[in-house]
Parts: structure tokens; sequence; C-alpha cells
């Protein structure tokens, strides 16, 4: 189970990096690509890169993907900086429920304190070549994930305390269930 779920974030991380450009050379989205309009509700819309820069303590942009395939992805500005995906499902049975039907892979996820959440899970996965940070925050029966990576030379703490971060954040604009 050990290798499942670390091949799991790496493989994250390798999704993460493959989408992440080193900024200028990529085209802005247009306005389709920008809104996915047929979507009713995106953690992105609580969301913005400036807030996210913030946040992080680098620049980052923001890609939303497209009508037919939404995403709430910030990609560093600068080659180096760290890089958010986030994503959502909802779940009745709650965070704490969900985990515990996973067995080990559940005790490697560490409960963390975030404000307005219900519960929240954090885990740490550390390479010589970066490091990866997947959090779970809950609110009602939403269940928001993030998936951070940063590629070395990084700061593992400043990468924890941004991905919680932005988990309150997630908390704090989720829809009232």
């Amino acid at each position: 189970m050990r290798r499942r779920t670390a091949a799991a974030l790496a493989a994250v991380g390798a999704s993460l990096l493959a989408s992440c450009s080193s900024g200028s050379d990529a085209p802005e989205p247009t306005a389709r690509e920008s809104k996915a309009v047929d979507v009713a509700w995106s953690p992105c819309d609580g969301l913005t890169a400036a807030g996210v820069s913030r946040l992080a303590g680098d620049p980052v942009t923001e890609r939303t993907g497209t009508a037919d395939q939404p995403r709430c992805t910030f990609v560093p500005v600068h080659e180096g900086g760290p890089a958010y995906d986030v994503s959502y499902l909802y779940f009745d049975g709650g965070l704490d429920a969900a985990l515990d039907s996973m067995g080990a892979i559940s005790r490697q996820l560490r409960p963390v304190d975030v404000a307005g959440a219900d519960a929240a899970r954090l885990a740490v996965k550390r390479r010589s070549t970066g490091v990866l940070v997947t959090g779970l925050v809950q609110t009602d029966g939403l269940v928001q994930s993030v998936n951070a990576v940063q590629v070395a030379p990084y700061d593992e703490q400043r990468l924890v305390r941004s991905t919680t971060a932005l988990m309150a954040e997630l908390a704090r604009a989720a829809p009232q269930g």
C-alpha cells in the first residue's frame, strides 16, 4: 500500500509538473477557456491567481481549462515555483469515513487544523528532486483536495504552510450545503 500511495503522489506531481509553465511564452486562454460555463460550481470560483500567489509567496497563473474539461490549477510564473491543483468530490460519509475505509493509506494523512473545516488531512512526500504535498479539507459533504508540488530546491515548510492556507481558503469559499 505504501508504494501505491507514493506512486499516486508521484503521478500527481508528475502531471502537475507536466502542466506547469515557466510562464510568458504560453498564450492567454480565451474567454471560453477561462470560464467553465457549463459547471455550476468550481473550487476556482473562490480563488484568484493573486490570492494564491500571496499564499504561495511566489507568483502563479490560473488555469481553469475549458467548458468541456474544467480544471483548477495554479502554475508557477517562474521556473521552480510551486504549483497547485485543486479538485473536489461530494462524499456523504465525510472525510473521516472515507479515510477509515482506506486502511494504510489513511495513516499517511495527518490531521491538521484548518479554519472553517469539519475535517482536514495532509500528507508530505519528499524526494531529492522535489516535494509533493496533498491536503484534503471537508466542509459538510464536500471534500476538496489540494495537490502541491515544487521541484528542488524547495522549502518544504513553506509549501506545507501555503497548502494549508489554501485549504482554509477553500473551506471559507465552499458552497453552503
